[in-house]
């Protein structure tokens, strides 16, 4: 699914279009540039990705890409037919091309079987789908620990969203721990402190998250990935809300559509 959008450029000599001018009071590249400029590559807000009988509809978002920031003003669907594999859905940059008049930035969304990103692409949620089953997202997930199982759950763990200096897990994921942790008789100050910081903020940075990690366990400094992050607050969560041993994990598509 190939995703455009499109920038005027105003050049002398040129005849001004009243196009030009819908785009630039649609768009304000100055404001975000402006709010997000400390922020790493990733989603910035939207993008989330829920069952529609045998398609997957993604949410309209905004993503942030080097310097530029992509917004994917409508939904967009993707036909779904890649059951009993796991699958993760990729929103990829394609290239840009210029005219006379507009900027234009390409992107493809597009189901896969899981592999290594490269630059430029960017994952949305993962999930193993079995035939006739019922694909369970974001308004489903009963708590921190129903975020990854092993059948018919997005997973949404890898999905980077956007923070100072780089990217984050999803606000929701932090939601859902600082809710369970707030709640227990067993947090410590500072659990109940980045507990507060998880439901009131908008985004938790991962150098937070990894500071919390590094004073509740006392490790060594370590990868700062989503896994990495994920994992080590599933421990302290078992140990603080479920009361032992967090459960197992599962074992760690391609249809293609355009949008103009």
């Amino acid at each position: 699914m190939e995703i455009k959008q499109v920038f005027p450029l105003f050049e002398e000599g040129r005849i001004l279009k009243r196009d030009s001018l819908d785009l630039m009071r649609d768009y304000a590249p100055d404001f975000f540039s402006l709010l997000f400029r400390e922020y790493g590559n990733g989603v910035v807000t939207g993008f989330s990705v829920r069952g529609d009988g045998k398609d997957l509809v993604v949410s309209p978002g905004i993503l942030k890409h080097g310097a530029s920031f992509f917004c994917m003003k409508e939904e967009a669907r993707l036909e779904f037919c890649m059951y009993g594999q796991m699958v993760q859905v990729i929103f990829k940059r394609t290239g840009s091309s210029f005219s006379p008049d507009f900027k234009t930035e390409r992107f493809e969304l597009s189901l896969e079987p899981v592999r290594v990103l490269g630059d430029g692409e960017y994952e949305l949620g993962r999930f193993l789908l079995e035939q006739g089953a019922r694909l369970r997202s974001y308004e489903e997930y009963q708590d921190f620990n129903d975020l990854v199982t092993e059948f018919n759950t997005l997973n949404p763990v890898h999905i980077p969203y956007a923070c100072e200096g780089g990217c984050t897990l999803a606000p929701f994921i932090l939601r859902l721990y600082g809710k369970g942790v707030f709640g227990s008789e067993k947090a410590l100050p500072l659990d109940l402190s980045f507990s507060v910081a998880c439901l009131n903020s908008s985004i938790v940075s991962a150098e937070l998250i990894q500071r919390y990690l590094l004073a509740r366990e006392q490790g060594g400094d370590g990868d700062r990935g989503n896994w990495y992050l994920y994992q080590g607050l599933g421990r302290l969560y078992a140990r603080l809300v479920s009361g032992g041993e967090k459960r197992q994990k599962p074992r760690g598509m391609g249809g293609k559509t355009m949008i103009d």
